[in-house]
């Protein structure tokens, strides 16, 4: 079972990548799956593909382009 805080993480990771990764099909790839995961429950039916975009992801470990203002 994968808790809403890891599920946040994972989607935090392949936003990084959607953003960095050179390889517009695994960058749009990444985006897809982080908008799906927004979705509740979609994190329970992962496929194959999933697990390996998500692997992929935190390999890279891309961190955001520009870092939020906070203030």
């Amino acid at each position: 079972m994968i808790t809403q805080r890891q599920t946040q993480s994972i989607m935090f990771k392949l936003r990084c990548a959607a953003e960095r990764d050179p390889n517009d099909v695994i960058a749009n790839s990444c985006s897809q799956l982080a908008f799906e995961l927004e979705t509740p429950c979609r994190i329970d039916s992962l496929t194959e593909m999933d697990r390996q975009l998500i692997a992929y992801a935190f390999k890279k470990d891309y961190v955001p382009l520009k870092e939020k203002i906070r203030g």
